[in-house]
C-alpha cells in the first residue's frame, strides 16, 4: 500500500480528532452545533478508517465480512457528512428531506451489502464495482450539491460575506473529491473533506464571533442609552431643586461636548484628550452638580447672596457629589467612566489658580475632565437667569471666562471656549443684570 497514501489518511483522522477536542472547549457556540460540527468531525474520520481498512484489506483473501462491513460503513457515512454539516451551522429545514433521503441510502447499503449488487469481493478479496453502484453516485452527487448550496446559504445568513472562502472551500471539497468518483485509484476524497470541514467550521466560527461581537455591541450601546437616559434624569431631577428646569444640565452637556471635541480637533492636551476621553467626559457632564442633593432646600432656592455660613454648606455639594459617584457606582466594571464621572463632580470647582474647593487643587493638578466643565458651568451659570441673579448677556460672559482666564480657567481650554462662542454666535438671552454674580 502506499505510504503516502497512509500518511495522509492518518494526517486526516488525527486533524478530526484534533478538531473535536477543540470544538468541545469552544465557547460561543451552542450546545447543539458544537454536537453536530463533532458527529461530522468523528464521521469523517470513521469513514477516512474505514477506506484504510478496506485498502488494507483489498486483494487479501481475509474475511470478507469485515470487508463488506468497512465498506458500507464508508458508502453509508460518507453521503451524510453535508448533512451534519448543515446541521451544525444552523440550517434546519433543507437538511431534514435531504438527511431522510441519506438515511434511506445508508438502509439500501446495508440490505445489499451482501447482494454483490453495489460492491462486491472475489475470491481473492479483490474490490469490484457492482451494477447498482450508480446508487453511492448519485447519494453522494446529490449530498455534494447540498453542500454547494450549504456555504450559499451561510454566506446570505451573515452580514459579513466572504466569497473567496466559499469558493476556495468548494474548490478543495471538489478537487478532493471528484477525482476519487471517477478513479478508484485516486484517494483524495477524505483529505478534501478534511480540508472542508476545518474550513467551513471556521468560517462559521469567525461570522458567529462577528456577529456575537455586533451583537453585544449593540447591547452595550442600548445600555449606555439607558444610562445616559437615567442619569439625565437624574441630574434634572437634582437641578429641578435649585429652581431649574433641566436647562442647565442640557446647556452644560452641550457646552462640554463643544469644548472637548474642539480641543481633540486642536491637539490639546493629546495624551489625555482622545475619542474615549470625548465620550466619557460628555456623558459624565449631566452629574456635575450631583451633590447639590445634600444641600437644604432654603440654600439652593435663596433668591439673595448666600451668607459665608450658607456658601459653605453650598460648598460641601463637589465633595459630596464625589462621595456619592463612588458609592453609586462602585463594582461598576466601567472604572474609566467611574473615574471621569467623580473628577467632573468633585473637582469642577476648582481653580487654576489653586483658590478653588473642596480640595484647594491648583493648575494641571485638575483633572482635565473638571477644567472642561468648569468653563461649561460658569458659562451657562452667567448666561442663564437664576433665583438669585438675572441673565447675562453672552458677551458679558465672554468677557468674564477671558478675565478669569489663567486665574480661574484652564488657559488653554478657556480661548478655545471663547472663540468658538463668538464663532457660534449664539442667541443672547434675555437683558441682563451687568453686575458680576457668584456662581454657585
Amino acid at each position: 500500500m502506499n505510504q503516502i497514501y497512509i500518511v495522509m489518511i492518518m494526517i486526516c483522522i488525527l486533524s478530526m480528532v484534533t478538531m473535536v477536542l477543540h470544538v468541545r472547549s469552544q465557547i460561543g457556540s451552542s450546545r447543539q452545533e458544537k454536537m453536530w460540527f463533532i458527529v461530522t468531525f468523528i464521521g469523517i474520520a470513521a469513514g477516512a478508517l474505514a477506506e484504510l481498512i478496506r485498502d488494507m484489506l483489498d486483494s487479501r483473501p481475509l474475511s470478507d465480512e469485515i470487508y463488506r462491513l468497512v465498506t458500507v460503513i464508508e458508502f453509508s457515512i460518507t453521503p451524510m457528512m453535508p448533512v451534519f454539516l448543515s446541521r451544525a451551522c444552523g440550517i434546519k429545514k433543507p437538511a431534514v428531506p435531504l438527511g431522510i433521503l441519506m438515511a434511506v441510502h445508508a438502509a439500501v447499503e446495508i440490505i445489499l451489502a451482501n447482494s454483490n449488487m453495489v460492491f462486491s469481493i472475489d475470491s481473492g478479496g479483490a474490490y469490484h464495482r457492482g451494477e447498482f453502484y450508480f446508487i453511492y453516485i448519485f447519494s453522494y452527487a446529490v449530498s455534494l450539491l447540498y453542500l454547494i448550496a450549504v456555504f450559499f446559504i451561510l454566506s446570505k445568513r451573515f452580514r459579513y460575506r466572504n466569497q473567496i472562502t466559499i469558493i476556495a472551500s468548494l474548490i478543495i471539497i471538489l478537487a478532493g473529491i471528484l477525482p476519487s468518483l471517477m478513479d478508484r485509484e485516486v484517494k483524495t476524497a477524505y483529505l478534501g473533506m478534511t480540508f472542508m470541514a476545518i474550513i467551513l467550521y471556521c468560517y462559521y466560527d469567525s461570522l458567529t464571533q462577528k456577529d456575537m461581537a455586533d451583537g453585544l455591541a449593540a447591547q452595550n450601546m442600548r445600555i449606555k442609552s439607558m444610562q445616559h437616559s437615567t442619569i439625565i434624569g437624574v441630574a434634572n431631577l437634582i437641578e429641578s431643586r435649585d429652581s431649574n428646569t433641566g436647562e442647565h444640565v442640557k446647556n452644560t452637556s452641550n457646552y462640554v461636548s463643544m469644548l472637548v471635541n474642539a480641543a481633540k480637533e486642536k491637539g490639546v492636551y493629546p495624551e489625555t484628550i482622545d475619542d474615549e476621553f470625548v465620550e466619557l467626559v460628555v456623558s459624565a457632564a449631566p452629574l456635575h452638580d450631583i451633590g447639590k442633593i445634600a444641600v437644604p432646600d432654603h440654600i439652593l432656592r435663596k433668591p439673595g447672596k448666600l451668607t459665608e455660613e450658607e456658601f459653605e454648606q453650598m460648598k460641601i455639594h463637589a465633595a459630596e457629589g464625589g462621595r456619592m459617584i463612588h458609592q453609586v457606582m462602585d463594582g461598576s466594571t466601567d472604572e474609566e467612566y467611574v473615574q471621569v464621572a467623580y473628577d467632573v463632580a468633585a473637582y469642577h470647582h476648582e481653580k487654576w489658580n489653586g483658590k478653588g474647593y473642596p480640595m484647594g487643587l491648583k493648575g494641571e493638578e485638575i483633572p482635565v475632565s473638571a477644567r472642561i466643565m468648569a468653563i461649561a458651568d460658569v458659562y451657562d451659570a452667567l448666561t442663564m437667569e437664576r433665583v438669585y441673579k438675572k441673565a447675562f448677556p453672552v458677551e458679558k460672559a465672554l468677557a468674564i471666562i477671558e478675565e478669569d482666564t489663567g486665574t480661574h480657567f484652564d488657559p488653554v481650554l478657556a480661548p478655545i471656549f471663547v472663540e468658538l462662542i463668538r464663532n457660534g454666535n449664539p442667541p443672547e438671552n434675555s437683558a441682563a443684570d451687568e453686575e458680576k454674580a457668584s456662581v454657585r
